[in-house]
C-alpha cells in the first residue's frame, strides 16, 4: 500500500506556502486548483481577486496557471483552502 498523497502533501505544508497550480474546475463559489498530482484546493470567490467579482469565469478559466497561498490545510476533512488575492 502507498501512503495517501493528500496526507503526504499536507504533512510538510505550512500556511503561507505559495504553490503554483492549474485551475481544474469553476464552481459558483470559487475555483479548484491542482497544486500537486491529484491534490486540489479551493480558492473561494472572495479570494480570487482584490476587487469583488460576481463569477469565477470573470477572472480565470479552466487550464490557467495560478500562484496561490495556502491559507488552511484541514487533514480531517481533507480540504485545502487557497487564496489568489494574498499571492
Amino acid at each position: 500500500m502507498q501512503p495517501d498523497p493528500f496526507l503526504v502533501f499536507v504533512e510538510g505544508i505550512v500556511v503561507g506556502r505559495r504553490p503554483r497550480g492549474r485551475v481544474t474546475k469553476l464552481v459558483p463559489f470559487g475555483v479548484f486548483v491542482e497544486v500537486a498530482d491529484g491534490i486540489e484546493g479551493l480558492v473561494h470567490l472572495s479570494e480570487l481577486s482584490a476587487v469583488p467579482v460576481a463569477a469565477p469565469e470573470d477572472v480565470v478559466q479552466v487550464g490557467h496557471q495560478l500562484t496561490v497561498v495556502v491559507t488552511d490545510a484541514d487533514r480531517e476533512r481533507r480540504r485545502l483552502s487557497l487564496s489568489r488575492r494574498q499571492a
